[in-house]
């Protein structure tokens, strides 16, 4: 009866452990969206170059802190080097799952016109990265 007992508690150990450890790696950006308010009410990925760009990246299974990095990076725009966007780049924090919202104002001429790319990056606690995602944008 005793042994009984004791791989019963061991067994629920095992299975409390697994379960745990499920949670842990299934946190994930479960989307990205691109939109003219900061809500996304409506998704677009095509704007006008005086327009204020928010960007909404959902975390999805986080039973912790995590951090996410949005940025604004060029892809093909003429007369502009590729890559990120020099000072258009931010990390924001959460406790657990939840959505952030990344606001991206134009330069005082408007976004010069061409495509571009919005990425969201989901670190831990230790600044190692977990999940990715990406959203081609124009600007015309």
């Amino acid at each position: 009866m005793k042994t009984t007992r004791m791989n019963s508690v061991i067994a629920l150990a095992l299975m409390l452990a697994a379960v745990v450890a499920c949670s842990y790696s299934s946190a994930n950006l479960s989307a990205l969206k691109t939109g003219r308010d900061r809500t996304v009410s409506e998704q677009t990925s095509d704007f006008e170059r005086g327009d204020i760009i928010y960007a909404v990246a959902t975390v999805s299974n986080a039973p912790g802190k995590v951090k996410v990095r949005g940025r604004l990076i060029v892809e093909d725009v003429p007369g502009q080097q590729t890559g990120p966007v020099p000072g258009l780049e931010k990390t924001l924090e959460l406790d657990g799952s939840g959505n952030v919202t990344f606001t991206f104002t134009p330069p005082s001429g408007g976004w010069p016109g061409g495509k571009y790319k919005i990425e969201a990056i989901m670190m831990n606690e230790k600044d190692e990265q977990k999940d990715q995602k990406a959203v081609s944008i124009s600007v015309s």
